[in-house]
């Protein structure tokens, strides 16, 4: 299967991700609404960055978002990126497609912004998928309440990530 990965910059590829993340709501947890994502984009939108994976058809199929900075410190800690959405349509849902939106993710933090050391990962500490599969590349920092529970924020530094993420990718 064709895909690629992009950065959302222009409005056409914000509706898209936009109508992707409205549709999928319910993947970050059930009880995520309407209201909830569309603050969650407009966060993005004026204070952080969206990625997305699309087909060969330019089908929006998984969107990434990080900031650079922390919500918390306001953004001014410019050596983290800070990665708390990732969602894939559950019919490409898989190893393959997650490495290749993380290792682009990745690829692009450290390009538009070369001081970031740390690249920090928030999963709710009941979704035991999620904090099995960050812990893989990843190690637990600390828990947080957060408005639909306690998080886990795993962190990693970026460029060992990068590394790691490149063995991956060997021509």
């Amino acid at each position: 299967m064709t895909t690629f990965c992009r950065r959302c910059d222009n409005d056409e590829d914000f509706a898209k991700v936009s109508l992707f993340a409205l549709a999928n709501k319910r993947e970050l947890h059930l009880s995520f609404g309407t209201l909830d994502m569309v603050s969650l984009l407009c966060a993005y939108m004026t204070q952080g960055h969206l990625l997305y994976i699309a087909d060969a058809d330019n089908r929006v199929i998984g969107i990434l978002a990080y900031y650079h900075g922390t919500p918390e410190e306001e953004f001014k800690n410019k050596e983290i990126a800070f990665a708390d959405i990732a969602i894939c349509d559950k019919a490409y849902r898989g190893t393959r497609l997650f490495l290749k939106g993380l290792h682009y993710m990745v690829e692009q933090i450290i390009e538009a912004h070369p001081e970031v050391r740390e690249l920090r990962f928030i999963a709710l500490s009941e979704n035991t998928y999620l904090c099995k599969l960050y812990s893989k590349f990843s190690n637990a920092s600390y828990t947080r309440d957060g408005e639909l529970g306690e998080e886990t924020v795993y962190c990693v530094k970026i460029h060992h990530l990068r590394t790691t993420l490149n063995s991956f990718y060997k021509v």
